[in-house]
């Protein structure tokens, strides 16, 4: 994606790790401007990420910010933020959000079937197979260093290669 639906817009992130501070610069170099929305008075994200933003003209940081409300007509209009301090609430105006706020992989059901990290994540190799045959974990489900839609997508991918390969061997 070239990201042309974000050029020229107005767009806000909510998070302060490495997936919202990685959107943030990625969405710099093309939106006109990018609110970057954290709970806490400075990112948690890699240190990497803290000079490039800093230094980016079109972004600006609201700290101590949580997102109260979607404010809409017939699309997006903005967010209202709650300062965590205050209790006060100010509207921001945005064309786009993304949401980047920590993760909790729902995999509870897996629990007793799966081998899951300490995190809950299900453990799978990077051919996606679990510890029991036949079963694929793929996405945000899976113990992996990134997660993003497109490593997601590569998983499905992957996947199905071995699971039709499975599928094959055990008629």
């Amino acid at each position: 994606c070239d990201g042309a639906p974000y050029r020229g817009k107005t767009v806000a992130v909510v998070g302060g790790g490495n997936s919202a501070a990685a959107d943030a610069l990625a969405l710099s170099r093309i939106a006109k401007k990018v609110y970057l929305i954290h709970r806490r008075d400075s990112l948690r994200a890699t240190k990497v990420y803290h000079e490039p933003l800093m230094a980016a003209p079109n972004v600006e940081f609201c700290w101590n910010s949580t997102v109260s409300a979607l404010l809409h007509e017939n699309c997006l209009t903005g967010l209202r933020l709650q300062d965590v301090n205050t209790g006060a609430e100010r509207d921001l105006a945005c064309d786009g959000v993304f949401i980047s706020v920590g993760r909790a992989p729902a995999t509870e059901l897996f629990r007793s079937e799966l081998v899951l990290d300490k995190s809950g994540y299900i453990i799978a190799d990077e051919s996606t197979r679990t510890n029991l045959p036949g079963v694929f974990a793929v996405g945000d489900v899976r113990t992996k260093a990134l997660r993003q839609v497109v490593t997601a997508v590569s998983d499905g991918a992957v996947a199905v290669h071995y699971a039709e390969e499975y599928l094959a061997e055990n008629r």
